[in-house]
């Protein structure tokens, strides 16, 4: 049997048991259809795609590492379109249902043309969705569980405040009551880590009289409320993970934190060339190579013959590591440990400047069994499956009638009715290989300093550049620079002095922000992209040079007052930003920034958006920035800091009174 048809047969097994089984149950059921190796099994769960293993407590591992009492859970991105109830979305690559349907009982019955909101799983859009996602198999009511335990927007949340305060108050501290539209019940005890038990004073039972009262207005079937408490754990375990810092340790992508190395996924290519400005702050971690293989007993620690173990992992015939300890390359572990490896960016994600980006490769398996890698004469090279898997594009068709599917990792060649398995790993560096790079760059770099023949700006001091790092050119007051900027600034605020204004000269970045320039006008058909001037405030002394050494990185920064994205806000008022974006409050000696932003074109923002929205519902046409008012904007919010050049910075006296 292959993998992906395993594959499948798991998942619905899965969801026909109400989303999750131990591994040992699923071990029983799946063995009882068709003869399945312990391995095999688990190399289809480390597809973190559809499956979620939540390690057990059990001292009795399997061959392959994953204790019998481990809980696998299924996992899926798809969900319910927000803007299909009001009509905003025509098509996109989420479900277009009534709300209440997936919940169980809509008030106007089984038949979608009594309700305005379709209940039709196999109507043309939804069909396609479940399709793409490769969901064909499961019923309706194997979905709905699917979707109750992974699509946030379905169940209310459990009301934290109502789980605060020390006194034994019926609410907590929710100042709501019972007009609250959370659930009030034990946090603990629907995560099953309650430790007071029948002694807790907070409710452990959703048909408490404030908790049914709730969900009686969800119109929920009897099959959901029978399983409520399971969907809601495992909408927890799938809620951890999402949240977590970075991703598998085998996929490379990069990570979102605010701690320094200890939990960073991705490594910190400044560091490497010794130039990471944020050093101690830096969300990324720091390491000497571009790979970092660890082990978590207590606490991550780094394991030794990295090297070797790293050669190994690059080479796709191997599933396994040659030499000790022996780690299995699928399930990512070492008997009962789990390891991780962490990676620089993938080389897609960056400008071509970048150097020891991670290099990933993709490999089909061919009719003899041997690992052959994707070129380009076979219209589809490693670079073009990087892009599409980082974009968490489902599958792509080829012009050979083959079929690359992400989420089973297979080859799917529809001609001949037949499939092969493919890999992603990296290409392998060593500790030599880095050092020749890094002396490569920093040769390349001293023999191309002749300026004049780069495009740097005409009102650049050419005497005061340099390869790394930048230089602040502080700005007379009697020059036309200084003038044009000082009117930008005080058009919005009079009151406020200037008291020094500087340029900055990164090479490094002005060239990248060309860079970025040139890669959207393309997309843009070739036309020009809009590019403003914008103001963006700073009250943290601290983080001005880190930011002209290595541009924005909102990751370093809060997100409270993210109010249309989770990206960096600017304005095109110095007054709209007179105030901290992410902490505290202005200082008397005020900094501000005014930045060359390329915004594209803008979508409508909100506080809780994280990414660029879609401009088709593919993730691969995107939105460039979003915006407060679409129709006249005056408050970007940019997700990519290669949209940004910090140009001007200046000191100015605040006190408006």
């Amino acid at each position: 049997m292959s993998l992906s048809k395993l594959s499948k047969i798991i998942f619905k097994v899965l969801c026909s048991n109400n989303g999750s089984l131990d591994y040992e149950d699923l071990l029983s059921i799946t063995t009882s259809i068709s003869t399945v190796s312990d391995l095999d099994l688990n190399r289809v769960l480390s597809n973190h795609q559809l499956f979620l293993v939540v390690p057990g407590t059990g001292s009795d591992p399997s061959p392959s590492g994953i204790t019998l009492d481990s809980r696998i859970i299924s996992t899926s991105s798809v969900r319910l379109c927000k803007k299909y109830p009001n009509k905003e979305c025509q098509d996109c690559g989420m479900l277009h249902l009534c709300r209440f349907f997936v919940l169980g009982n809509c008030k106007f019955g089984v038949k979608s043309n009594s309700c305005k909101h379709s209940h039709d799983i196999h109507d043309f859009h939804n069909w396609k969705v479940i399709s793409m996602n490769s969901l064909q198999e499961l019923s309706v009511n194997e979905l709905r569980i699917l979707l109750l335990q992974n699509d946030p927007s379905l169940l209310p949340e459990i009301c934290l405040h109502y789980n605060k305060g020390s006194e034994n108050l019926h609410y907590g501290i929710c100042s709501r009551k019972e007009a609250c539209n959370k659930l009030h019940i034990c946090s603990h005890y629907v995560s099953g880590s309650c430790k007071f038990g029948d002694q807790c004073r907070r409710s452990h039972s959703f048909d408490d009289d404030d908790v049914s009262v709730l969900l009686n207005k969800l119109c929920l079937d009897e099959h959901v409320m029978q399983n409520l408490l399971k969907i809601y754990q495992n909408r927890n375990y799938i809620k951890q993970v999402n949240s977590t810092v970075g991703n598998d340790a085998t996929t490379g992508l990069a990570c979102a934190g605010t701690k320094r190395n200890t939990d960073a996924q991705e490594i910190c290519l400044y560091f490497i060339r010794k130039h990471c400005s944020f050093k101690e702050r830096c969300i990324r971690a720091h390491f000497h190579l571009p790979y970092r293989w660890q082990i978590y007993k207590e606490k991550w620690e780094d394991l030794p013959n990295m090297e070797e173990i790293e050669m190994d992992f690059c080479d796709p015939n191997n599933i396994t590591s040659s030499g000790s300890p022996l780690i299995n390359f699928e399930t990512m572990m070492f008997g009962p440990y789990k390891v991780r490896r962490l990676s620089t960016a993938s080389s897609v994600t960056k400008p071509p400047n970048y150097i020891l980006t991670t290099e990933w490769l993709w490999y089909a398996k061919d009719a003899f069994g041997k690992w052959t890698e994707y070129e380009s004469q076979d219209q589809v090279c490693s670079a073009d499956l990087e892009k599409l898997y980082l974009a968490e594009v489902s599958e792509v068709s080829s012009e050979s009638s083959a079929k690359q599917s992400f989420k089973e990792m297979c080859q799917k060649f529809i001609r001949f009715e037949s499939e092969d398995d493919f890999r992603r790993r990296p290409r392998f560096v060593s500790k030599q290989d880095v050092e020749k790079i890094i002396q490569r760059a920093s040769s390349a770099q001293g023999e191309t300093n002749d300026y004049n023949s780069r495009s740097i700006p005409e009102n650049w001091d050419k005497s005061a550049l340099v390869d790394v790092g930048f230089r602040r050119i502080q700005l007379l007051p009697s020059s036309e620079e200084y003038k044009k900027i000082q009117a930008l600034f005080r058009s919005s605020m009079q009151a406020s002095n200037i008291q020094k204004m500087y340029r900055i000269q990164n090479v490094g970045l002005w060239e990248i922000f060309q860079w970025k320039k040139e890669q959207m006008r393309k997309l843009n058909g070739a036309r020009n992209v809009n590019e403003r001037l914008l103001f963006h405030g700073i009250t943290t002394p601290a983080i001005v040079d880190a930011i002209c050494s290595q541009n924005f990185d909102w990751g370093i920064m809060a997100e409270a007052g993210s109010l249309y994205g989770k990206g960096v806000h600017f304005a095109e008022k110095a007054s709209r930003c007179f105030f901290d974006m992410y902490s505290g409050s202005a200082t008397e000696h005020s900094i501000m920034f005014l930045a060359r932003v390329l915004v594209g074109v803008s979508a409508q923002g909100h506080r809780a958006c994280n990414q660029l929205p879609s401009k088709d519902g593919k993730r691969l046409n995107l939105y460039d920035s979003c915006v407060d008012d679409v129709s006249d904007p005056s408050i970007f919010v940019i997700f990519e800091k290669y949209q940004i050049y910090p140009e001007y910075v200046i000191e100015f006296d605040s006190n408006l009174t």
